[in-house]
């Protein structure tokens, strides 16, 4: 999961294993999150809202008192009524609110959110969030692709999700060459690596990126936290 914190709201960009911990450790209580975006239904994007939701439900000396809202990406309600029928109705919190996203751009009362689909195995959203001048785009699962571009353009931070090493290169997933290619499209100041899979610590990943583009570039670890 990434947070964000806007100054009035709370977001996180997906909710994968252990997120829920986490945040607790950062200082965040999962009672006050207040928007989640889920970019696509894969189980690594998805399944610490389980016990996120449960423990919304049923908070330890705490309560929750704002609106929480999920939103999605198509077929999003679907899956999260499956996941409460089978959990019986305790990913139910008070203040729940699920949505589809079914439109580009929503504004909330201190940001905005621009989504665009992303090339991935299922359908997954690339997710651009604004805020006071300030911008962050958080690539999800996906290959390159025109639509990262456009939404990259000159951010301040890009998330991108890179996989794979290029002899490895999946589809539906980014490696260093997709990478260099969507930061000089885009010219993002900063870009942090994530969704790095065991072979990417083998070698110099941010070595093989770096001489080619002009954004500063890091590679992304486990409660790392980040000023803009």
């Amino acid at each position: 999961g990434y947070f964000i914190d806007t100054g009035k709201n709370k977001t996180l960009f997906d909710c994968g294993n252990g997120t829920t911990w986490k945040l607790e450790h950062l200082g965040e209580s999962y009672t006050e999150i207040t928007h989640i975006f889920i970019s696509h239904n894969h189980p690594d994007h998805t399944a610490d809202l389980i016990p996120f939701l449960f423990a919304n439900k049923y908070p330890y000396n705490r309560k929750r008192t704002r609106k929480l809202e999920i939103w999605g990406p198509p077929g999003f309600m679907d899956f999260y009524s499956a996941l409460n029928n089978i959990y019986n109705d305790w990913l139910n919190p008070e203040f729940l609110q699920v949505h589809e996203l079914e439109q580009s751009v929503y504004e909330f009362n201190d940001f905005t959110i621009i989504n665009k689909p992303g090339n991935h195995s299922i359908d997954s959203l690339i997710y651009r969030i604004e805020c006071g001048g300030k911008s962050v785009v958080y690539s999800a699962d996906t290959d390159y692709c025109k639509n990262l571009a456009v939404l990259s353009k000159q951010t301040d931070l890009l998330i991108a999700e890179c996989s794979m090493t290029d002899d490895k290169k999946v589809k539906g997933h980014m490696s260093p060459k997709d990478i260099i290619k969507v930061a000089n499209e885009a010219k993002p100041k900063n870009i942090v690596l994530t969704h790095l899979y065991p072979i990417c610590d083998e070698v110099d990943i941010i070595g093989q990126i770096r001489p080619h583009i002009e954004s500063d570039i890091i590679k992304a670890h486990d409660m790392m936290e980040l000023n803009l």
